[in-house]
């Protein structure tokens, strides 16, 4: 696959230390030094308050967009080849910027919380100020939460000495771990290849694949054990100081979600799961496997199925978008042809896929790991809702960008699903199966998948909080939580037990609980497919409109603006029904498959009398 595109990042910085990209960074540190001082001289008349508020909002975005539009350069240059030094010295010297400006913060909250005037003063004195009421509430609720300047100041220190280092070691071990694929050549793959195998068709290479990603994880149980513990022990640590009840807390107030609205998504999540064991029951007759294993959850239905090329995907995405809006799909050409796309796997590059904002530039980029499936064409739409989210944004200021991760996911669900309902109207029927099928993995990954990382991490902090977790005991938790959701869908022998090495999440300090908000990403998305199938194509304002208010407000309210209430789960259950009708179309062509098969095999059966094309 060495056609496939490789991203153009000249357009952001000509390179890692230039000239552009120092200039940068010296007022990217301008503003930290401003935000501090700022910070720690708060008016002492009453009648200066609402202009200091001002100008420190004012340093604060411009920070956000230089920090951001570097960060994201030097993350990007480290993810195609993770062995760059430079490219992880870059992030070092950045990360050590944001201490100073995290106390920064924490001082302006204080001195928030003391002001002579009442914040609803403020807004009257100076109306430039009242887009930021959100923003402002929000600082004085996190100031609830936060430790002294002082105790702040060393969190960040550590967090950037001791807790970030654990995720950068998760993906190097990922992205250079290797063993010998081929003993006779010599061949190696990485854990990153191995992963891709996946969607093989030939249950014995995904087997193989499987078997060695497997043992290589094995090898690095013990560092990656650790690392994990010093994590999580870390977060847990952290936010006890914090005033947070645990690490769950922490999360929730974060996603801008209230307990209500987790204990109604999380109950709809489990409820549904006897419906994917049968999904995964049905997958397991088309692939005629008396069950399946985990290697087995990504493979196509059949051996001889088509690839589906990148240029492939890139027709059906852009026919998919434009369909919506002419205006989604404009913008996704602009990112094929301006190189946004980084899709071709390989040694030293991480894996999976993300998309990351360069506000400085008003644009995005999206790294894949391509594979010639059906599913790799979703995972591109995927990633450019994500872009054009951030399009729709790019003229906001920053701390109006700042969305939570449960509606991070809204624009790429959406963007995704678009693509799968045209493939399975438009596909034929042979086709249209293999569409379902990947739409269902998806689904089956966010909502089974999704719930056991969450049933694993539950217990793994309240594992962590009573000592260190061994290799053994992560694997443990892990396969429970497998056998929990999964149930009989999968063969119990055949379950992943080092799912806990290979996501890179889990090595996050700063994200805690990554997992749930995708499960919400993807109802969420859903219940708005909902509406643009009921309105058409006048839907995509709406779009629009949700879409800008992502950072400005709580979720609860943004929803409640589309009426909807997401603290009951009447509203999750709307979108987890077309995921469920979705299932049932899937199980009804599987029995008609099933049936012609037996069919054929029926002895005496007449054959089928083919047309002589000859003409």
């Amino acid at each position: 696959m060495s056609d496939l595109p490789r991203w153009d990042l000249t357009a952001v910085y000509p390179a890692l230390g230039s000239e552009a990209y120092e200039k940068d960074f010296a007022e990217a540190a301008g503003c930290a030094g401003s935000l501090g001082a700022l910070a720690g001289d708060p008016p002492g008349a009453a009648a200066d308050e609402p202009a200091w508020i001002e100008r420190f909002i004012g340093h604060y975005n411009r920070y956000i967009d230089l920090f951001e539009t570097l960060y994201a350069f030097a993350y990007m240059s480290y993810s195609v080849n993770t062995g760059d030094y430079r490219a992880i010295g870059e992030m070092n010297r950045l990360d050590a910027l944001k201490v100073p400006v995290e106390r920064a913060l924490v001082e302006f909250r204080n001195a928030l919380a003391a002001m002579n005037t009442s914040l609803d003063e403020c807004l009257a004195a100076r109306p430039a100020l009242a887009a930021y009421r959100f923003f402002l509430d929000e600082q004085l609720l996190l100031r609830a939460r936060q430790m002294s300047p002082a105790e702040e100041e060393l969190a960040g220190e550590l967090t950037r000495m001791g807790g970030e280092p654990w995720g950068r070691l998760q993906e190097s071990v990922s992205s250079s771990l290797k063993g010998v694929w081929n003993e006779t050549k010599g061949t190696t793959k990485t854990v990153i290849e191995l992963r891709a195998f996946a969607f093989d068709p030939k249950r014995a290479v995904r087997k193989k694949a499987f078997e060695l990603e497997l043992k290589l994880w094995e090898s690095m149980r013990i560092p990656l054990a650790f690392s994990i513990n010093g994590v999580k022990g870390f977060s847990t640590v952290l936010h006890q100081k914090r005033r947070y009840r645990d690490s769950l807390e922490y999360s929730l107030t974060r996603a801008r979600i209230t307990p209500a609205v987790l204990e109604a998504l999380i109950g709809v999540l489990s409820g549904a799961l006897p419906r994917f064991r049968r999904y995964f029951k049905a997958k397991a007759k088309m692939l005629g496997v008396p069950a399946l294993a985990f290697y087995d959850l990504f493979a196509p239905l059949s051996e001889k199925a088509a690839p589906f090329g990148f240029e492939e995907a890139r027709g059906l995405v852009l026919g998919q978008f434009g369909a919506f809006s002419g205006e989604l799909e404009d913008f996704a050409r602009r990112a094929f042809a301006a190189r946004w796309i980084d899709a071709a796997p390989r040694a030293g590059k991480v894996g999976g896929a993300y998309c990351i904002s360069l506000p400085l530039r008003k644009a995005s980029r999206v790294l894949c790991n391509f594979s010639p499936s059906f599913g790799a064409a979703a995972t591109i739409a995927h990633e450019l809702g994500h872009a054009f989210h951030h399009q729709v944004l790019k003229d906001a200021p920053a701390v109006h960008r700042d969305y939570p991760m449960t509606l991070a996911e809204t624009a790429s669900i959406f963007s995704e699903n678009l693509v799968y309902e045209g493939a399975i109207i438009s596909f034929p029927k042979a086709r249209k199966a293999e569409a379902l099928e990947h739409f269902l993995q998806d689904a089956a990954q966010i909502v089974v998948d999704i719930l056991s990382r969450f049933l694993f991490e539950s217990r793994l902090f309240a594992a962590r909080s009573k000592g260190e977790v061994s290799a053994d005991e992560l694997c443990a938790m892990m396969l429970d939580a497998q056998r929990e959701t999964y149930g009989d869908g999968l063969d119990p022998d055949a379950l992943h037990p080092y799912m806990w090495a290979v996501k890179g999440h889990y090595y996050r300090p700063e994200l805690p609980f990554y997992n749930y908000p995708y499960a919400f990403g993807l109802l969420f998305g859903l219940g708005l497919f909902a509406l643009f199938r009921e309105q058409g194509r006048r839907f995509a304002e709406t779009y629009k409109s949700v879409l800008a208010k992502t950072g400005r407000m709580a979720c609860v309210d943004l929803t409640a603006e589309l009426g909807f209430d997401i603290e009951r789960p009447a509203f999750w259950e709307q979108g987890m029904g077309l995921i469920v009708s979705r299932i049932d179309e899937f199980c009804r062509l599987a029995e008609q498959a099933e049936a012609a098969k037996s069919k054929a095999r029926t002895p005496g059966a007449p054959r089928k009398k083919t047309a002589d094309k000859r003409g």
